[in-house]
Parts: C-alpha cells; structure tokens; sequence
C-alpha cells in the first residue's frame, strides 16, 4: 500500500512540477479553418501589419508562427500551430503564455477568468473573423495537369516581401509598359510573374515581372530590362479569383495537390494575370492562372 501511495504521489509531483515549469503556455485556443496552412499564415502576416504592439518573431515552415503582442499592459506570447487535415482544411492551435507571470497565471486560471484568457478569446476571434472575410472574396479552382507554352518576355527583376508582391508588380507595370510602346514591340499574351526565388519561412521572394512579346533576335538586355524566355513545361494549373495581392494563396494548394497526387515539383510558380487593377473591375472578378512546374 505504502508503494502505491508513493507512487501517486510522485506522479502528482511529476505532473505539477511539469504544468507550472514546463508547459510553455498557459492557455489554449483551437479552431479549424477551410484553407491551407500557407494561406492562414500569410493572411496573419498581412493582419499583424494592420495592428499596434503585435510583432511577429519567425515562422517555421508551414508549421507554426511565433507573435507577440502588447495588449491592455500585459505582454504575451502567441504560438500558432498550423496542422494540415486535408487539401482544404487547416487545424489551428494558438498556444498563450504570458512570461513572467506564467506560474501565476497556471494557479489562477482554474479559478479565475484571467487578462491572458480574454484577450487570446478576443484576439484569436478577431484573426478568425479577418480570415473568413478573406475567403470571402477569393477563391483557388484546381484545374489539374497541363502543358504551360513556352514564351518570350521582357523583365522587371523584383526583390521583395511575399506580402508586397502585387506592390511590386504595380511599381513596374507602367514602365514596362512605356517601354514596349515605345520600342514599338508587339504583346505576346498576358502580364506574368514568374518566381525566382521564395523563402517562405522569412516571408521573401524574388521574381521576373514579365510583359510576353514576339521575339525579336535584335533585342538586347540593358540596365531597365532583361529579356527571357521561359521553356515549355508540364505543370499543375490553377484559376484564381480575387485581389492579386493574395493570388500566392494558389501557390500553397498547388503545392498540397502535388503532394497529395504524389507528383514531383519541378519549379516555383508562374502566375497569368487577366485583368489591369486600374480599369476598376471588381476584386472578386480578377482572374489568374498560376502553374505549378511538376516533372
């Protein structure tokens, strides 16, 4: 008996011991979301810009986010964890900490409806809420296996935060635009982006800003423009509809359906916009066509 109420003890030691110094959060907030994992961060990285004392301190891949924020004197930590559920849905579990007030916090919070419970409630909600509206108004249609046509370009070369990518392209638009008119070259097809470069993780990518153009051997690069050709190549396509700021949210369920079709990625993605942002056409009817390269 004495061995068994050793034992008891020691477990409950363990496990207190464990909830007050190791648990790395003292609350939990859990929710699910139709959408991939990529497009709930990217839409939390674009959120957390809008808000005041909130500072995002890195991403792990696909699989978390580490913010902090500033709320009411109280300052707390939120883990967002992203698991995959299927191609279209996303679990999402934001672990809370408040350090230096944890112990306290792991005491109390059976007790008392603390500061770190309603403000994760609040803030969690509010995210959730600013990601539905979202969805609200874009859309990915996967449409499948395909052959992507090769094409001639002139190129803008573009550095930037993945957030920023439609900035950039605006920036450019016009003097690619001058240029072609006034080197009287002829339009070959739709204004794309073809991606360079792309570290998710630090929310960065480097891309070609590209008008299509009939080729012409006496064209040469100067210190505006560069001009490339891109390769014929089986790809997996998308249709998106929405702004074109979010039009990488295609990237992320591309990259889900190849894995999910056991496909082979050969490439980053290339993005076919069908509507000019400034002639004034609803967000909801802009279109693109994004290809992801697969062998």
């Amino acid at each position: 008996m004495r061995r068994i109420v050793g034992l008891v003890i020691g477990i409950i030691l363990t496990a207190g011991c464990w909830y007050l110094f190791v648990k790395p959060y003292e609350y939990q907030v859990n929710f699910k979301v139709t959408t991939t994992q990529g497009d709930a961060i990217e839409t939390l990285r674009i959120w957390n810009r809008t808000l005041k004392g909130c500072e995002i301190l890195g991403v792990d891949s696909l699989q978390s986010l580490t913010q902090t924020m500033n709320s009411e004197g109280g300052d707390y930590m939120f883990k967002w964890n992203f698991i995959w559920v299927n191609d279209s849905t996303t679990q999402v579990k934001v672990e809370i900490s408040e350090p230096g007030n944890a112990i306290k916090n792991k005491l109390l919070i059976a007790f008392q409806d603390l500061p770190i419970e309603k403000g994760a409630r609040k803030f969690t909600k509010e995210f959730y809420n600013v990601l539905q509206e979202h969805l609200k108004i874009t859309n990915v249609q996967i449409i499948g296996e395909t052959e992507l046509e090769s094409v001639f370009c002139a190129c803008r070369t573009v550095e930037t935060e993945q957030t920023n990518k439609a900035q950039g392209m605006m920036i450019n638009y016009g003097f690619l635009a001058d240029f072609i008119g006034d080197q009287n070259l002829a339009v070959n097809g739709l204004p794309l982006v073809r991606l360079l470069e792309w570290n998710h993780s630090q929310g960065k990518i480097k891309y070609d800003f590209c008008f299509p153009i009939i080729k012409n051997d006496s064209l040469k690069d100067n210190q505006y423009i560069t001009f490339k050709e891109i390769d014929r190549m089986k790809a997996i396509k998308a249709v998106y509809n929405g702004n074109y700021i979010t039009s990488d949210r295609a990237w992320y369920s591309l990259h889900n359906y190849a894995q999910s079709n056991s496909l082979k990625v050969d490439g980053l993605p290339i993005e076919y916009f069908y509507n000019n942002p400034n002639v004034g056409v609803n967000e909801k009817e802009w279109k693109a066509e994004i290809y992801l390269p697969i062998q």
